[in-house]
């Protein structure tokens, strides 16, 4: 029964593709309809921010995806926030599909009419990110992978690096949003990195981040303090890819624990030693 139903899956997923694909654009509609022209940006934080069109992608983004497969879960920045991560990372090990939708990341890039931001859809199957769709609609890319899926860009087969040594990786990194409390630790990777690393890049959407990684445009990636939206469909896209994932520590990867390192798997032992020593990040930022 379990061979049959791992036969079936990629079949399955290739279904829950062609929606996903019309959610996001859809999404991605929304969010031009609204680039360069806000009138109002809300604060979660200081330095955490909200617009009308995150609200407005998700709600697309959502309608499109439940009407499809309304017997699927649903995890969404917005509508659910940590709050709803929290009660859900229990109970994604049992859930057959879950979708995890975020409507606009990189919402400060969107702001500021940085080119940066996109929508991201992923796909939980038993708690394994198993489909991606990552739409940047600025940039006019999009990004596919997962089970059974080939890895794309515009619809082009992308793979990640050759790079085989972190001297020669162009690594990228992000800050989370509690920063000012951490930077001493946020600022001694970045000085690791600097040092062992080609060169480190910024670029303000996790989800972004990791496509770059699976096109081979990045080598290396960390970053902690990630929420599963950020995370579940450019994660599926980076393993579609060839590419490596770990926690901190190099265990497995979780994408409800906030630790995230994404490779070309060549230098993913070097990025390990990169951000250790330095202090972990906590583990589990969705848990009370």
């Amino acid at each position: 029964m379990t061979g049959q139903m791992n036969e079936m899956l990629p079949a399955e997923i290739a279904a829950r593709l062609k929606i996903a694909l019309r959610a996001a654009e859809q999404g991605g509609a929304v969010l031009m309809r609204h680039y360069g022209k806000l009138e109002r940006i809300e604060e979660k934080s200081p330095i955490d921010l909200v617009t009308i069109a995150d609200r407005e992608s998700e709600a697309s983004v959502l309608s499109e995806l439940r009407a499809a497969f309304p017997q699927d879960a649903f995890l969404a920045e917005e509508a659910d926030g940590r709050d709803g991560a929290k009660a859900m990372r229990a109970r994604v090990p049992t859930l057959r599909w879950c979708w995890v939708v975020d409507p606009l990341d990189g919402t400060t890039n969107f702001a500021h009419t940085h080119l940066n931001f996109c929508v991201s859809i992923g796909l939980l199957h038993y708690g394994r990110p198993v489909l991606g769709v990552v739409l940047a609609p600025a940039r006019r890319e999009i990004f596919v992978g997962g089970v059974g899926l080939p890895a794309t860009c515009n619809g082009q087969p992308i793979h990640v690096s050759r790079v085989a040594t972190m001297s020669k990786a162009l690594v990228a990194t992000g800050f989370p949003y509690d920063r000012r409390a951490r930077l001493p630790q946020i600022l001694a990777w970045l000085g690791r990195a600097l040092e062992r690393a080609h060169c480190v890049r910024r670029g303000g959407s996790a989800a972004l981040d990791l496509c770059e990684v699976a096109a081979g445009r990045l080598d290396a990636y960390y970053e902690p303090g990630l929420a599963p939206w950020d995370l579940v469909g450019g994660c599926a896209i980076v393993v579609a890819a060839g590419g490596e994932l770990s926690d901190f520590d190099g265990a497995q990867h979780d994408v409800f624990a906030g630790q995230t390192l994404a490779s070309n798997g060549q230098v993913h032992a070097e990025l390990i030693d990169l951000v250790s020593g330095v202090g972990a990040p906590p583990r589990h930022p969705v848990q009370p």
